[in-house]
């Protein structure tokens, strides 16, 4: 009895995270960066910033992010970004509650750079 329910689980979850998941990948195919125009920020750290970024993208700890609302300000799209996706998700939901609409979380700048060189 044991085994089915822990089989029943696995499989549940498995079904419903499926949906979710495809979901994201689409999410992420529909996001496109105009790389010309848009407002990149590194919200890692500035130490970690100095030690390579983006060409152009400026640095907004995103500690920092909600005292420098008015750098946002005026921009068509914004992208974030920071090492593993965690800060940038951060800065994202802290920017979409000021009322941003096209903001990005790109992840980190390995994917940042994909992204670049896919939509070329």
């Amino acid at each position: 009895m044991f085994g089915a329910v822990v089989f029943t689980s696995c499989s549940n979850s498995q079904t419903t995270e499926s949906p979710k998941s495809e979901q994201k990948v689409e999410q992420k195919k529909e996001e496109k960066v105009d790389f010309e125009n848009a407002f990149i920020v590194d919200v890692r750290t500035t130490q970690e910033f100095e030690s390579g970024h983006f060409e152009g993208a400026i640095n907004i700890p995103v500690d920092e992010v909600e005292d420098y609302l008015l750098e946002f300000e005026g921009h068509d799209q914004i992208v974030v970004y920071c090492r593993s996706g965690a800060r940038s998700g951060r800065a994202k939901s802290i920017l979409e509650a000021e009322g941003h609409q096209n903001v990005i979380n790109a992840i980190n700048l390995d994917h940042l750079n994909k992204l670049k060189a896919n939509q070329k």
